[in-house]
């Protein structure tokens, strides 16, 4: 895997920003197709570096994470104000009724969790290695998914 200039959630491409609003839409739309419906929505910003759209259905709840710059979803469960621990989990269903609605790729938990010992990081700023150095992320998902400020 190699993540893209951005990834970080710094410098990121120019006019690569996520249109909150449409991707609401397209979250209650989704929601539907899985009999649930959104019941709530967390703006990125300083930090986290993801909108966050929380879906809940009779079996459970979800939150949707969405990069801010990059077409990349995530599935968590969702958390606390304040909590910076983002647990990752699978919805199939959810997966393949956003990606049916938009260019963004849904990322499995498996994907998130993938050492970044593994990942080609080449394409990243300076400035986003910097970042990285400080946080000290060891997971594509605390990479592309954070808290950073």
């Amino acid at each position: 895997m190699k993540l893209p200039p951005g990834a970080t959630g710094f410098n990121p491409p120019p006019g690569a920003q996520v249109d909150l609003k449409a991707f609401t839409a397209v979250c209650r739309h989704a929601a539907r197709t899985i009999d649930a419906t959104v019941t709530g929505v967390t703006p990125a910003g300083v930090t986290p570096n993801f909108h966050t759209v929380d879906i809940a259905c009779v079996q459970h709840h979800i939150a949707v994470l969405r990069h801010t710059t990059l077409p990349l979803i995530a599935f968590a469960r969702p958390h606390a104000n304040g909590d910076v621990m983002v647990t990752f989990v699978d919805h199939p269903d959810l997966a393949a009724a956003l990606t049916n609605l938009t260019d963004a790729q849904a990322l499995t938990a498996e994907q998130l969790q993938t050492s970044l010992s593994q990942v080609d990081l080449s394409a990243l700023s300076p400035h986003e290695h910097d970042q990285i150095n400080y946080w000290k992320p060891t997971t594509v998902g605390e990479l592309l998914f954070n808290f950073w400020d």
